[in-house]
């Protein structure tokens, strides 16, 4: 409870400070604050479509990548150094075309461009368009130099409104609840700039990422068109050499021409079986008949008519052959064709019939043979069989004719199977590339395509405001909080040194500090306020003073009071003179001692003295003796004297430190006593509430008063006092 009720004192106490400190520190913050700038806010958003929106490839959301990722890219976008700076550049040279030093407009205030336009440099003023914001920005822009003296390099970097950095600070992008929109905010003390610098960069940003995006598949795209442009060349020019080759070769369809020459060879293969199979039998089946007819068939032969009609069968046999050979073969499909084989074959039938009729006028006169069978017959057989033979011999030299051609048509189309083959697998080969390149190209354009529509999605929903109300200001907080830093920062310093201060100042602090108890306090003199009051509250104190030291006086005994100070001007004179006084007045036997008038401080006989008698010897045994010791620090009291006192009270004044040395003088004194109970500390020169703790409420007793003790006292429900006016 002592503690509670010293941090309300040491609260009151420093009531002053409190309030008129922090009151300084509004007057301050209101006067620096008087100029603050109002900061204009504008924001926009965008519909991204990058999470719910269309893609060509299927689904929702934007193909290539997860669709936050993007959403985040984009944002990083927004506030990269290269957007920005082209923002910056796009911003000064819209304040400079349209900035007005005499009236606010659209794009910079009045008194902002004319800030501005002090600034810029006559070379830099001669790159403004007045008539084209693209040419000054282009013109700004290869002015740009990375050097210190270079304007537009500084304007980048240092300039409130065009700096990179302090755009970037002043920028707020932000993703709307996980969805595809987002949101860009800025704020700044102009409402033109705020106005002007997000309706830029709405234009730029989208074509930052527009660009970036393409970039991505832009030289893909080039390199597959290229290479599919080079994949089609090989393509047509092999394509083209195997055309060539199959002109050259007279080449129309390579596997059905082989289908048929394989059957051809096949069907050869089977004819010439059959003819060497019929010239084997008719060979044996003459021979047979020869041998039956004996000289007969020689005679027949041996006729020259026989013999020229056998060689015409034979050549007109050949001929029909051979005609039946080239039609085989594809070559006789005209009508011309076609007559002279019905004209070969009728040519054959008649020389057949004189063959005939003159092998039966030759053998007329031959009736039987000599095994007695008819002759007719069997010669009509043999001559069946010389037909045959001839028709057989001549088939058998068109079929070696035929083979001959077919061996060279193998040989011939045998090495073009390969060659043609091997230019089919070369343009297989390349064909499989070609489309290969070509289904990655068109997955380059869909993506081209997607990515187009991404950007296309890229709308603005709400286009910036200009804001025509300013942001409410912290002027206000500022003002609270000044008042409140410095309340604290006041009570925190008074408390620090509260605690490290050494000045005795009230009965809690002393004790601390001394360790010893505090029998009362004696008021410091008001020169002001209660200056009228000094006598009535000198006299409660010095009432409170004797009325604490009377208890421990004894009756029918010397009685000794010593005054002691650890050094001089505390009062202890003073003090002793206004018990002595009082305690005269109220009947009391009192007799005052004081060093330097009734003993020497620096006296043998002080020194050496046993008894108080030995410092003046007619002190009566009832009286109460006051004795008035010099300074502890600058000199010694003998224990006896000390010891005789009835009550031993360290005098010393309120707003005094207690040093090192008064701290030693009191430790040397409480060695030397052997009753350690009877000393005391007394402070002088106190505050009205130190003196109060002891004798209550002083005067002049009045509501307000009454009020601030009753709280002191923790009297928060009283409503009594008797000393109210």
């Amino acid at each position: 409870m002592d503690i509670f009720r010293y941090l309300v004192r040491f609260l009151y106490r420093i009531r002053w400070y409190l309030v008129i400190l922090p009151l300084i520190a509004l007057v301050v913050t209101w006067f620096m604050t008087r100029n603050e700038e109002r900061q204009y806010d504008t924001k926009t958003t965008i519909y991204t479509g990058m999470i719910t929106g269309y893609n060509l490839e299927g689904g929702s959301g934007t193909a290539g990548g997860n669709a936050q990722i993007n959403i985040k890219n984009l944002m990083i976008i927004v506030s990269t150094d290269n957007t920005i700076r082209e923002v910056a550049l796009r911003l000064f040279a819209r304040c400079m075309m349209y900035g007005n030093p005499t009236k606010d407009n659209n794009y910079i205030s009045a008194e902002h461009y004319r800030a501005l336009s002090a600034t810029v440099p006559a070379d830099v003023k001669a790159l403004i368009n007045k008539n084209s914001e693209q040419s000054t920005y282009a013109n700004l822009k290869a002015y740009e130099k990375p050097t210190m003296g270079n304007y537009v390099f500084g304007l980048l970097n240092y300039h409130p409104y065009f700096s990179i950095n302090s755009i970037t600070s002043r920028l707020k992008v932000m993703q709307m609840s996980n969805s595809d929109i987002i949101d860009i905010g800025y704020s700044a003390n102009d409402a033109g700039i705020a106005y002007n610098t997000l309706d830029i960069l709405n234009d730029v940003f989208a074509r930052q990422y527009q660009q970036l995006r393409y970039g991505e598949t832009n030289n893909v795209i080039k390199f597959f068109e290229r290479e599919v442009a080079r994949l089609f060349r090989l393509l047509s020019q092999a394509e083209d050499k195997l055309i060539d080759y199959n002109i050259s070769k007279r080449i129309i369809n390579y596997d059905e021409q082989t289908t048929q020459l394989s059957s051809m060879d096949a069907s050869q293969q089977t004819f010439e079986n059959q003819q060497l199979l019929d010239y084997t039998t008719t060979k044996a089946l003459m021979d047979y008949l020869e041998g039956q007819l004996s000289s007969r068939t020689q005679a027949v032969r041996s006729n020259n008519e026989f013999t020229n009609y056998v060689r015409d069968i034979s050549r007109i046999q050949s001929r029909i052959s051979n005609l039946q050979l080239m039609s085989s073969e594809g070559g006789a499909n005209s009508a011309e064709s076609q007559l002279e084989l019905a004209n070969a074959r009728k040519e054959l039938e008649n020389v057949t019939k004189k063959v005939r009729s003159l092998t039966k006028e030759v053998y007329a006169n031959s009736y039987n043979t000599e095994t007695g069978v008819q002759a007719a017959p069997m010669l009509d057989k043999w001559l069946d069989q010389v037909l045959l033979m001839v028709k057989a011999k001549a088939q058998m030299e068109a079929k070696d004719i035929m083979r001959q051609k077919l061996d060279e048509q193998i040989l011939y189309y045998a090495p073009i199977g390969a060659t043609i083959e091997r230019q089919h697998r070369h343009i297989g080969f390349i064909e499989n590339n070609y489309m290969e390149m070509l289904r990655a190209l068109n997955s380059a354009r869909l993506r081209q395509r997607n990515l187009q529509m991404t950007t296309a999605t890229l709308r603005v929903l709400n286009p910036p405001m200009f804001p025509l109300n300013a942001q409410p200001t912290n002027r206000m907080m500022s003002l609270l909080g000044s008042m409140i830093v410095t309340f604290f920062l006041t009570m925190l310093y008074f408390m620090i040194v509260e605690m490290l201060d050494r000045t005795l100042r009230d009965r809690m602090r002393t004790e601390r500090i001394t360790e010893l108890p505090v029998m009362g306090c004696y008021p410091k003199d008001s020169t002001l306020r209660y200056r009228r009051y000094n006598k009535t509250i000198s006299d409660m104190a010095l009432r409170q003073l004797s009325k604490a030291l009377l208890p421990h006086f004894h009756t029918g005994q010397q009685n000794v009071l010593n005054l002691l100070s650890t050094d001089s001007a505390n009062g202890k004179s003073y003090l002793a003179q206004e018990l002595e006084n009082y305690w005269i007045s109220i009947g009391l036997q009192v007799r005052r001692l004081t060093y330097d008038e009734d003993f020497l401080a620096e006296d043998s006989k002080y020194i050496l003295a046993k008894d108080i008698k030995d410092l003046y010897p007619d002190i009566l045994p009832e009286e109460i003796v006051i004795i008035e010791y010099p300074n502890l620090n600058d000199n010694s009291i003998s224990s006896a004297l000390l010891n005789m006192g009835t009550i031993n009270l360290m005098v010393t004044r309120a707003n005094r430190t207690w040093k090192d040395v008064d701290q030693k003088a009191l430790t040397e004194l409480t060695a030397q006593l052997k009753n350690k109970e009877s000393l005391y500390m007394y402070l002088t020169e106190a505050q009205r509430y130190a003196v109060e703790e002891f004798v209550g409420q002083l005067p002049p007793y009045t509501k307000f008063n009454n009020f601030i003790y009753r709280l002191s006292q923790l009297g928060l429900t009283a409503t009594e006092n008797s000393h109210a006016n």
